[in-house]
């Protein structure tokens, strides 16, 4: 599982080298096994996610009323980045669909944290200054 998904969290993106290690990553049911019994023994279910993550999104799922509208959690493992999120120069993540505004609202996906390591990531590959204290 850990190599399917690169050492990365499946909702942050975050890899394990900049989040306390392997042990700070945990399977999560990406249908809660609460709501979706069914899937609970489905390998295509489990994805690998940092700990944070895991924690904030424990077994939310989109209201039945929010389903009907076609927002709901954005699949990573199915979808490209580039299609429901843009990157902003701040580090902050935005949403092109309404599905990845709930993503990001859902998961906290503009943690203070997140964005800090997104700069930090970003200035070392381009060569500058992370521009946080």
């Amino acid at each position: 599982m850990r190599e399917d998904f690169r050492e990365t969290c499946a909702y942050c993106l975050l890899e394990e080298l900049f989040a306390a290690g392997q042990e700070n990553y945990e399977l999560d049911h990406f249908r809660p096994q609460a709501k979706f019994p069914e899937e609970a023994a489905n390998f295509y279910n489990l994805y690998y996610a940092c700990h944070p993550c895991n924690h904030i999104k424990r077994g939310r799922w989109p209201s039945p009323e929010l389903e009907k509208r076609g927002i709901g959690f954005v699949d990573l493992c199915a979808n490209d980045f580039e299609n429901h999120f843009q990157e902003l120069e701040d580090g902050r993540w935005i949403g092109l669909t309404i599905s990845a505004r709930y993503t990001i609202d859902a998961l906290r996906l503009n943690r203070l944290h997140l964005i800090q390591i997104r700069m930090l990531v970003r200035a070392l590959t381009e060569g500058g200054n992370p521009g946080f204290a």
